[in-house]
């Protein structure tokens, strides 16, 4: 009855396991996140200047124009098509 199974399955044994291989030192990863994170910082910071320069006006201008560009989610707003 469950002869076309065993044609396709076979009966053959599951293959041995190798030998775990050692694992590799997670120095590097870590390095590189904590190079990237410093990065990431550094750029916050000078971003964060240029913001703090903004008069009032000049940041609610900017928040305005943020919130209608998630509004129409990336798309230009009717009036300038």
């Amino acid at each position: 009855m469950f002869g076309f199974l065993k044609t396709l399955f076979g009966d053959s044994k599951p293959a041995p396991k190798s030998a775990p291989k050692p694992a590799k030192p997670a120095t590097a990863p870590v390095q590189n996140r904590a190079r990237l994170l410093k990065q990431a910082q550094e750029v916050h910071r000078a971003k964060r200047k240029i913001l703090d320069a903004l008069s009032d006006e000049d940041r609610a201008k900017l928040v305005a124009m943020a919130i209608l560009t998630f509004l129409n989610e990336g798309r230009e707003p009717d009036s300038k098509k």
